[in-house]
């Protein structure tokens, strides 16, 4: 009881100073902006602990269209270790500037501010010596806490980095879970094919790609500046491609021995062999290893010639196919290319899958261009196995698809590219191309053919909305119905629904696919019936479906009463009450459904409208009623039908009894003149 007065208390102070609160502890100001804490995707913010004001603490604030990287701040919440910025806490409260609920994370505030405050700031040179104390050593610790909790950051870059004292001793990697992996990254930083694919769509990668981007910000510090700033992301992945990074990004500049050493190891662009954090802490401690030496692509004796320019290397020229894709079908189809790997390249074995790729597209029936592209996405991968499913203008890692689709729909860009690349089946051509066994390469397939499937089916509860719940499991729900709230658990629901029973309109239902693709998505249930239900074409029978998939909800997870949005509920009804026969047992429904709407249970309403004995009675009195009026419609018909012949009936009795009455006359008249003879 103690413990709720104090955290009202604490609520109330906040309030009065214009402040949100975060799990009853934190304050946020709304009113004090930290635009030097800010990145890519969330803007920061002056916070404080209600606790202990001293403390210097900012917070981010996420984009709600698009899915935080919750488990990273589950597994960072509280972690002290050298190289990370603290992470104090974390959770949605209302955020008054988005006039809804937002997801926030307190970190604690650095005194040093950034080690680069802009893409084209200026930055302080640091000698060999500076950058292994002060950069190399703290940053392996972090990485290797990183490691054993099992996350990459995929956010190692200079102006994420920062000082955390004002000596500008210490440095330390900032926020890494506010937006998708990846997905702030400049090309300078990423791998050559992490760098290959769309922002949102790189995926979470591994930890060896986060031992590259520290490569890259050791190239940096140590030449004081950045040496590819005027190169475009195009020109620059094309220049790694053909020099390797390290040479990339040296070139002809100066290093001390060490530097190259540790710089070489790190920008490897083979994850086998690129350097790990034993190799760093083994060159931390003085041990020297052999510097790598860049694997340059394999160069053919003559060039490809494809859109008026000139190739040499597999890799060079899959990136050029993928970009001019309707030019490079008909390069593909005509054989030149495959002759080119084979004669010129000499490489076999990527002959060989070309002529396969080209051969089953030109035996496919059907859709000539759509095995026509599947073909070329299959070339792409045969030319270049790392780089990332290339289907047209579509660039996407295996594992991100699903941060991909959240950014395409939270910028209402069209979907429907992807959509097709999974419908036609592109990933699966791409772990085709990959070699052994391996467990996370069998799950993707999984998801892919569960997407696949879910595409293929335009009812309510599926499509891509469904699969953007699948592929997003901390994305919150995106209908505009409960648009104030960060709904992300499915739990928080129907409360949420409830709440917008207040202000929705309440003649439309409280459904959109947005809503029950989040609920099949979260549900562990079965609730098949329920949607084709909802699909059904009869008013009453969708009404129902909707009615039945709410009242599992409830009875599944509660809470007990929901009065909003069983009121809402029940004024859609009108279509279920009519679809039973008796005008009494109409009227009872009427007259009953608001006293079951004052209890909030859709549980109870269900059970009432669609009650088993109560339809079938309806139904036999109705079939009975059927019966009756069937028997009083044939009486009437048969009457009628027989009005005619009665008439010709009755006429033939009448001769037949006026025959009958003269026989009758005669012979009483006859039986009198007899007598009278007699006397």
């Amino acid at each position: 009881m103690a413990s709720e007065q104090a955290t009202a208390i604490r609520q109330d102070e906040a309030a009065e100073a214009g402040a949100t609160v975060l799990q009853g502890r934190y304050g946020v100001y709304p009113d004090k902006p930290l635009p030097e804490f800010d990145t890519p995707s969330a803007k920061a913010f002056a916070a404080a602990d209600r606790r202990d004001p001293q403390r210097a603490l900012f917070a981010l604030i996420c984009r709600p269209d698009l899915p935080p990287r919750t488990n990273v701040m589950r597994s960072l919440k509280g972690v002290q270790s050298a190289g990370l910025l603290p992470l104090i806490e974390w959770g949605c409260a209302p955020w008054a500037p988005a006039g809804r609920q937002c997801m926030m994370v307190v970190y604690e505030r650095p005194a040093g501010g950034r080690v680069m405050a802009g893409p084209g700031a200026e930055l302080r040179r640091y000698d060999d010596w500076e950058v292994s104390k002060k950069l190399v050593g703290p940053l392996t610790a972090a990485l290797r806490e990183l490691t054993a909790r099992g996350v990459s950051h995929r956010a190692i870059r200079l102006t994420n980095m920062f000082y955390m004292g004002v000596d500008r001793e210490t440095i330390v990697l900032g926020d890494c879970a506010t937006a998708p992996a990846g997905l702030d990254q400049p090309v300078l930083f990423e791998t050559i094919e992490h760098g290959m694919a769309h922002p949102a769509g790189r995926g979470s990668g591994r930890y060896d790609d986060d031992m590259y981007s520290l490569g890259v910000s050791l190239v940096l510090l140590l030449l004081g500046r950045n040496p590819v700033a005027e190169m475009s992301d195009e020109a620059l992945l094309h220049r790694k491609v053909a020099a390797g990074s390290y040479a990339a990004l040296v070139g002809e500049e100066r290093l001390p021995l060490a530097s190259i050493e540790v710089l070489r190891g790190l920008l490897c662009d083979d994850p086998a062999e690129r350097w790990t954090i034993e190799s760093l802490d083994l060159w931390l401690s003085g041990r020297r290893l052999s510097p790598l030496q860049a694997k340059l692509p394999k160069r053919a004796e003559r060039s490809f010639p494809f859109n008026g320019k000139e190739y040499s290397a597999a890799r060079d020229l899959g990136m050029a196919l993928a970009k001019h894709w309707d030019a490079a079908i008909p390069v593909v189809l005509d054989g030149k290319l495959e002759l080119w790997l084979r004669r010129a390249l000499g490489d076999r074995d990527r002959a060989d899958g070309v002529a396969a790729a080209v051969s089953n597209a030109t035996g496919a029936l059907g859709d000539s261009r759509a095995a026509a592209a599947a073909m070329l996405a299959k070339v792409c991968m045969v030319l270049d196995p790392t780089a990332p499913i290339r289907y047209k203008g579509l660039h996407v890692m295996p594992d991100g698809f699903g941060p991909l689709l959240a950014w395409m729909m939270a910028g209402r860009h069209d979907p429907r590219l992807l959509a097709e690349c999974l419908l036609r089946e592109v990933p699966k051509l791409w772990l085709g191309e990959r070699e052994g066994y391996s467990p996370e390469n069998t799950m993707l397939a999984a998801t892919y053919r569960e997407l696949r499937d879910q595409l293929r089916i335009p009812a309510t509860g599926h499509g891509l909305e469904r699969c953007l719940y699948l592929l997003n499991e901390t994305l919150p729900l995106q209908s505009g119905l409960v648009a104030e709230e960060y709904v992300i658990d499915i739990k928080q629901l129907l409360p949420a629904l409830d709440g917008a029973a207040r202000r929705a309109d309440t003649k439309a239902w409280p459904f959109d696919r947005h809503v029950v693709a989040f609920l099949v998505s979260h549900l562990n249930y079965d609730v098949g019936r329920q949607l084709q239900a909802l699909s059904d074409d009869d008013p009453a029978m969708a009404a129902l479906g909707m009615l039945n998939l709410l009242a599992i909800l409830q009875w599944r997870l509660g809470p007990a009463e929901l009065y909003g949005l069983t009121g809402w509920v029940g004024g859609l009804l009108g279509p279920v009450i009519s679809s039973y026969h008796s005008r009494e047992l109409r009227a009872e429904l009427e007259a009953e459904i608001p006293r079951l709407v004052r209890q909030g249970s859709l549980l109870a309403l269900y059970r009432y409208v669609d009650n088993a004995e109560q339809r079938q009675a309806d139904a036999e009195g109705f079939a009975r009623a059927q019966r009756e009026w069937a028997a009083a419609e044939q009486e009437i018909a048969d009457l009628d039908s027989a009005s005619e012949a009665r008439e010709a009936r009755a006429l033939r009795l009448g001769q037949q009894s006026a025959a009958i009455v003269s026989v009758l006359i005669g012979l009483a008249t006859l039986t009198v003149v007899t007598l009278m003879e007699l006397w």
